[in-house]
């Protein structure tokens, strides 16, 4: 009686273990989930141009602002003018940060200046390095189809101390280059520090 007691005890351990290793089986592939979730879209353009994360792009032209004594629209000592840079993001669905950063370093005539750059539509711009402007466009803005319009304002001071530079620009057909870098994040929530420099 001893033996079938001990050949039943084996049985049943068989028994209790394979339902266990099923019944693990079965829960194991219970856990597989299909999770279907659109992806939220990253379309931006600048200046009329699609860009993917980030552009560099030359100035090409100043709007001329003020001063009586030059032909209009020329740029000469004495005369301040701007660019803008226009950010469409309305075919994004996140909240977007971008960082602006100009190289002045190729305009060779120290009388040409950045006198302040500014968002004439969209929310302020920080200062975030010496040469960078940081800015926000929040998904509230996006959705009310708004777009970001930057201003660059720039000035040509007129200087009897740099006349022959000025000169140098007046007689030939030289013109200003300034590369300016646009760089696109998701904008997450995180705090825009400003530069200290």
């Amino acid at each position: 009686m001893k033996r079938w007691l001990v050949i039943l005890f084996i049985i049943m351990l068989f028994v209790t273990c394979y339902e266990i290793s099923t019944t693990f089986g079965l829960f194991e592939s219970e856990q597989v989930v299909v999770v279907n979730s659109d992806i939220g879209k990253w379309q931006i353009v600048v200046n009329d141009t699609s860009i993917k994360t980030s552009t560099t792009f030359e100035v090409t032209s100043v709007q001329v602002t003020g001063e009586p004594n030059v032909k209009p629209n020329n740029f000469a000592p004495g005369t301040s003018g701007y660019f803008e840079i226009t950010i469409d993001p309305n075919d994004t669905d996140v909240s977007i940060r971008y960082d602006l950063t100009y190289d002045d370093t190729a305009i060779l005539n120290p009388q040409i200046s950045i006198s302040s750059i500014v968002a004439i539509e969209g929310d302020p711009l920080v200062r975030t390095g010496a040469k960078t402007y940081t800015g926000i466009i929040p998904l509230e803005d996006i959705a009310d189809e708004e777009v970001v319009v930057i201003r660059f304002n720039i000035s040509w001071a007129n200087s009897d101390t740099n006349n022959d530079i000025d000169s140098l620009y007046g007689n030939s057909s030289e013109t200003f280059e300034l590369p300016i870098e646009i760089d696109f994040l998701q904008y997450t929530g995180e705090v825009i520090s400003t530069y200290q420099g």
